[in-house]
């Protein structure tokens, strides 16, 4: 397997099909390992699903929705926070969208059917292969076809799935896997998708304004409220009927994805991203039965609105490991409660060896202790403990967007 191999046991521990870490580790064979390069097959896969959305708002409507669509795409602010970032959320989005053009090509008998039914394979071959999640969207395309009474589609569907027969060994210690760490840390399941009442609501949320919130809740809800108000009043005009295709695409793998994760921790709302397009074409369908372009600016500018204040809080922007490794004396001794996620130091240039104080000997006289994902590596902070008993305590901390770094010294 020469290098193929760390990359697919890695895919086994990260929960997905391996695809998105095969592009990747192409990918660096030929751009190399900068941080542009790492969140290219992101970017692209952003573009190209703004892209894909305008043309399906097109072919089911009219130029008008797939402009308002593309647009709506475009400025939205999960799918930017996500097209820059180096996971397969983004990548996946492409695919079942690029899918999911083909396979409405198809329904409508367009021309070039061959090679709609050869990209529609392709895309659909490959979006299981990212994630899945997104094997719920081939079920309900399934469930769509036979409705349609479309053997032809059925078949595709079914040579694209028989692909995983190859990832079938491989999926069931990933399931085995899953099963061990949340036997052995509960909090697991907690952390990376535990079902809540909020789930689905925080879906919508962060599928509207993104990733950003307010200290100050009450003004939270009143935000979220309106803009909830606004997108009902919009979507109360939509002639529901004629694209059962996008609700289709939609609500299934929603639905059935909190059923799931009733069961496995699996659901969260970045995971299921790749519905998000078919939520901004319904609204682009139903923005387009108003005669004023009033309601696609408010919309357009809400999210406008939503990105600046994302992009000027730095709190919400992505882990700046870069800017800790760099603050870093040149002699800093680390912990961190697990020296497993030590990586994005790694990559920035700190290569010693990580403590982990939850059950190691403390004895530096100053250490730089990563509060990072604490709730899940040391979920009864016993890290805290042991620097508390050796008589360490906390002279500093720093916040970096995403990380918590507190600095610990030794009053012995």
């Amino acid at each position: 397997m020469g290098k193929m191999g760390p990359l697919l046991k890695y895919a086994l521990a990260d929960y997905q099909p391996p695809l998105y870490h095969l592009i990747g580790f192409v990918n660096t064979q030929i751009f190399g390992f900068s941080e542009i390069a790492l969140r290219l097959p992101s970017l692209l896969s952003g573009l190209f699903t703004v892209y894909f959305v305008a043309k399906i708002g097109e072919l089911l409507a009219s130029k008008k929705v797939g402009i308002i669509a593309g647009l709506l795409a475009a400025t939205n602010p999960l799918l930017i926070y996500y097209s820059v970032e180096g996971r397969t959320y983004a990548m996946t989005t492409f695919f079942v969208t690029a899918s999911f053009y083909y396979f409405i090509r198809l329904l409508n008998k367009s021309s070039s059917y061959k090679l709609s039914a050869i990209c529609y394979m392709l895309f659909t071959t490959a979006f299981i292969w990212t994630s899945y999640l997104a094997w719920l969207v081939l079920l309900s395309q399934a469930i769509y076809a036979i409705w349609k009474k479309r053997s032809d589609l059925l078949l595709i569907q079914l040579v694209s799935g028989l692909t995983l027969l190859a990832w079938l060994p491989s999926f069931l210690a990933s399931l085995g896997i899953g099963r061990s760490t949340m036997s052995t840390s509960p909090e697991w399941g907690r952390v990376v998708g535990g079902l809540t009442w909020k789930s689905l609501p925080l879906t919508w949320v962060k599928f509207v304004i993104g990733r950003i919130s307010f200290d100050n809740k009450l003004l939270y809800t009143a935000i979220v409220s309106s803009i909830g108000i606004l997108h009902l009043y919009v979507l109360s005009h939509l002639p529901a009927k004629k694209y059962v295709i996008i609700f289709a695409w939609l609500v299934p793998p929603l639905v059935l994805g909190v059923l799931i994760a009733s069961i496995l921790p699996v659901y969260s709302y970045f995971r299921v991203l790749f519905v998000l397009p078919a939520y901004l074409l319904l609204l682009s369908i139903s923005l387009a039965t108003f005669k004023s372009r009033i309601f696609s600016g408010l919309l357009i500018t809400l999210q406008l609105l939503s990105l600046i204040y994302f992009w000027v809080t730095p709190k919400f922007h992505h882990e700046d490991w870069r800017a800790l490794v760099r603050a870093l004396p040149e002699s800093a001794v680390l912990a961190m409660p697990s020296r497993a996620q030590n990586a994005p130091l790694l990559y920035y240039g700190y290569e010693q060896t990580v403590i982990e104080p939850s059950h190691e000997e403390l004895s530096p006289n100053l250490i730089y202790y990563i509060r990072y994902v604490e709730d899940l590596f040391d979920t009864q902070k016993l890290g805290q403990a042991n620097f508390g008993k050796s008589g360490y305590t906390i002279t500093k901390q720093i916040s970096y967007p995403g990380i918590q770094l507190d600095i610990y010294e030794n009053s012995h």
